[in-house]
């Protein structure tokens, strides 16, 4: 038995491309809206698998997010960097100080590896709000090298958004301070 093969030609396997490609833009925005949280009066968000508001890859995405503006330390603005930390307000004065360091100077961003949501006693055993989610990241060098590989750290649900916890920083600013806790901390 003889089996044919037929063959497409270049362009129409570019031509499906693209229509795959413009059927994901008309598809994709309309479930993203779907996934985002309503306007109006917020409820409480678990992650129970039956009582979901934010889904487990949205909130993956807003963690991942909050630890890399963080540590992105090439950009030097105090502002976005408090907005993504638990109480970043408490801690203006040691961020000023500690992104003026040498030290702050010797990193670039951070690489999230795994985030495992949590909620209830888990994240109480932590002493976190719940939800929380255990993140384990890397701390970057400019070359984009791990200057502090495989570092653990947490993040926190509060008022409709993820945040990184304040004791994920506060642990990190103390080691760089001589294991003195900084003002704020």
């Amino acid at each position: 038995m003889t089996i044919l093969r037929m063959t497409i030609p270049r362009t129409t396997a570019l031509l499906r491309r693209a229509a795959a490609a413009a059927a994901l833009l008309v598809l994709v925005p309309p479930m993203l809206a779907a996934c985002g949280s309503s306007s109006g009066a917020s409820s409480s968000t678990t992650l129970a698998p039956s009582t979901t508001t934010l889904s487990a890859s949205a909130a993956k995405a807003q963690i991942r997010s909050v630890f890399e503006i963080l540590f992105d330390l090439r950009n030097p603005a105090v502002a976005p960097k408090l907005a993504a930390v638990q109480d970043g307000s408490q801690l203006r004065q040691t961020f000023v100080k500690e992104l003026a360091s040498p030290l702050a100077k010797l990193a670039s961003g951070a690489r999230v590896l795994s985030i495992r949501l949590e909620h209830g006693a888990s994240c109480q055993t932590e002493a976190l709000p719940s939800p929380c989610a255990a993140v384990t990241y890397d701390v970057l060098s400019r070359s984009r090298t791990a200057l502090l590989a495989n570092s653990k750290g947490f993040a926190v649900y509060i008022a409709s958004r993820w945040l990184v916890a304040k004791t994920t920083i506060c642990t990190l600013l103390s080691l760089a301070n001589n294991n003195v806790a900084p003002k704020g901390c």
